[in-house]
């Protein structure tokens, strides 16, 4: 960690509190995500902005109109997305949120290509530099044997000038198919089956390949300080911590001596969280100035 807080340091000296102290408006905190999840701000209309989230997610957002906005990206190293949001001030410190996210696999076989759609509605109470946004989202997946509902909750606290605290928190609770579970045979009376029923002492039992549908729970959470040059106020960086969770529907697998084991699909993985932002360009047309001419004297 000491890295992690030698390089905030170096970060806040150099550029936070720099030589330049002029105020620098910090533009809708470089576009309209939390970390992945999408604000009720989109990206300013006519600009373009690049993501990079832990080197793997890369993002592109570009403002359509001053309510439409587009999303493309690539999650390395099999999947791309697409994510268009429409989102309207309805009253004061009040806006609502619709959005798709369309996902696909890349070089992959059709047993493990990933083709899902989340098709989601929200709304966002605050002001540009402090606000939270709730959400929920309807989620169709051939990696699930289901539909499902989402919860999306996600907010922003403006700390000091340049630097604030971010987080987002997704979740889902549905089912889960868990393939090839070694089960016993059972015959009428609910005996287990031996491969050998003339050597009842040294023979296995009979074991089948089954597929269960489990219940499951499924968290994501994303916690990030994110930090805005005030010398360049078209950069960020962001430090946090990511964690995701997998759990629910207990069951056994079976061995052929008699054995079982208790088992769940439950899954933990926290990792460290870095975002970089960059605007890349404003589109927008720039005012030309007029000059008078003075009219010539003879």
């Amino acid at each position: 960690m000491r890295w992690l807080f030698a390089l905030i340091v170096s970060f806040m000296v150099s550029d936070l509190w720099g030589s330049d102290s002029s105020e620098i408006e910090e533009r809708k905190l470089i576009g309209g995500r939390y970390v992945f999840m999408q604000s009720g701000f989109p990206v300013e209309k006519k600009t373009l902005q690049y993501q990079n989230l832990n080197g793997v997610l890369n993002d592109i957002q570009y403002g359509i109109t001053d309510d439409i906005s587009m999303a493309a990206g690539v999650v390395l190293p099999f999947y791309i997305y697409l994510a268009p949001q429409y989102s309207v001030e309805v009253a004061d410190k009040q806006r609502l949120i619709l959005g798709d996210i369309a996902a696909s696999s890349m070089f992959l076989e059709d047993e493990d290509a990933l083709n899902m759609n989340l098709f989601y509605a929200g709304y966002t109470y605050g002001d540009l530099y402090n606000h939270a946004t709730v959400a929920m989202g309807y989620m169709a997946t051939n990696l699930l044997p289901n539909s499902s509902l989402w919860l999306q909750l996600g907010g922003t606290k403006r700390l000091a000038k340049g630097i604030y605290l971010m987080g987002e928190f997704w979740y889902s609770n549905g089912y889960q198919e868990v393939k090839g579970v070694s089960r016993w045979k059972l015959d009428a009376g609910g005996n287990k089956i031996l491969v050998d029923p003339g050597d009842p002492l040294r023979s296995p039992y009979q074991l089948k390949k089954e597929d269960l549908l489990l219940n499951r729970h499924t968290l994501y959470a994303n916690l990030q300080f994110r930090m805005i040059s005030t010398r360049n106020s078209s950069r960020s960086w962001s430090f946090g911590l990511m964690y995701f969770a997998n759990w629910g529907g207990e069951y056994q697998d079976h061995g052929p001596y008699g054995e079982s084991r208790d088992l769940s699909n439950l899954f933990v993985l926290p990792l460290p969280s870095i975002s970089f932002i960059q605007r890349i360009g404003d589109f927008r047309p720039q005012d030309i100035p007029i000059r008078r001419i003075g009219t010539p004297s003879f």
